[in-house]
């Protein structure tokens, strides 16, 4: 198998337009297919059980693409790969424009070694067919309340919930927060799902949605589903991108293509604020002091098993 230039793991949400901004840009690096063995764009979840449990094993980066771009906090956050391998000797450094709601959010690596992409953010979306004007939530905290008990939905399936909304419940309030959020979790959905559900009326008994701001955009009745950006802010799902040492100047167009503002204009219209210009309200990321003092590996396991330790046992 061919390595390929670029390997870029995406948001669903940002996939497709982010895959024919490349291709369109880039079209000596496409076949007749409309295919590319060099710039591999796909959706981030696909890989969670494949290819990022290999970068659990690493030994080395050589097998890595040139160009690596991965979202939420995944095995790139664990402690293995951040002593070992995440360092000036082995990837470029980047100093990208600071958008200051971002920089006050400390989101940027402190280092520069994760050149940071415009967030895949998180919201809170109430039924107000269900929930009363008095009792809409206004902070993450207030979802942990026992009056929604089996009434919200989150990102997940069956067997896997987002750990970019668990980070912030387990940083501020511990596992206990988790056990409390199963409690209250009816089902695990995919973001696409969640808003097909709305524009549908098939709602069943949901009355809070936890999804990307991305997604909200394209539910159809936001005076009845309204979006609520709590006061602790939108959860930050990161978006990072990876270059090797050595690889920036073989790859300037496209590095700087990936980072251009033309980019992050389309991000932005996708509902991927970032761009120096933008002004984006209260942001929630955990930050990097935590990332680098805690086993984000082992935290990620155990959020998992303890999360639906309590879920499957409030289905029984």
């Amino acid at each position: 198998m061919i390595k390929p230039t670029l390997l870029a793991l995406m948001p669903c949400g940002l996939r497709n337009s982010f895959k024919a901004a490349l291709y369109e840009r880039f079209p000596q690096y496409v076949n007749d297919l409309g295919e590319s063995e060099k710039l591999i764009i796909d959706g981030n979840l696909n890989y969670e059980k494949s290819f990022y449990e290999d970068i659990n094993r690493i030994k080395s980066i050589e097998h890595l693409p040139d160009i690596l771009i991965t979202a939420d906090i995944n095995s790139f956050y664990h402690q293995d790969f951040l002593k070992n391998f995440l360092n000036k000797e082995n990837f470029e450094v980047f100093k990208s424009d600071i958008n200051p709601s971002y920089e006050k959010a400390g989101y940027y690596h402190p280092e520069g070694l994760f050149a940071m992409l415009p967030a895949n953010l998180l919201v809170i979306v109430a039924d107000t067919s269900k929930v009363a004007e008095s009792e809409m939530p206004q902070n993450w905290t207030d979802l942990l309340k026992p009056e929604w008990e089996r009434k919200i939905a989150l990102r997940g399936d069956k067997d896997f919930f987002c750990n970019a909304v668990f980070f912030p419940y387990l940083k501020r309030y511990g596992f206990d927060a988790l056990k409390a959020l199963a409690k209250n979790t009816a089902i695990g959905l995919h973001p696409s799902q969640m808003v097909k559900m709305m524009n549908n009326d098939h709602t069943d008994d949901i009355s809070i949605y936890v999804m990307p701001y991305t997604f909200y955009r394209n539910v159809k009745n936001k005076d009845r589903f309204i979006m609520i950006w709590p006061f602790e802010g939108g959860i930050v799902s990161p978006v990072q991108m990876l270059v090797k040492k050595g690889k920036y100047e073989e790859h300037q167009e496209i590095i700087d293509f990936i980072l251009s503002h033309e980019m992050r204009d389309r991000m932005l219209q996708l509902g991927y604020p970032g761009d120096v210009q933008t002004e984006i309200r209260l942001l929630n990321w955990i930050g990097w002091d935590y990332i680098y003092s805690h086993d984000i590996q082992q935290e990620k396991e155990e959020m998992q098993r303890i999360f639906f330790e309590s879920f499957n046992g409030e289905k029984k």
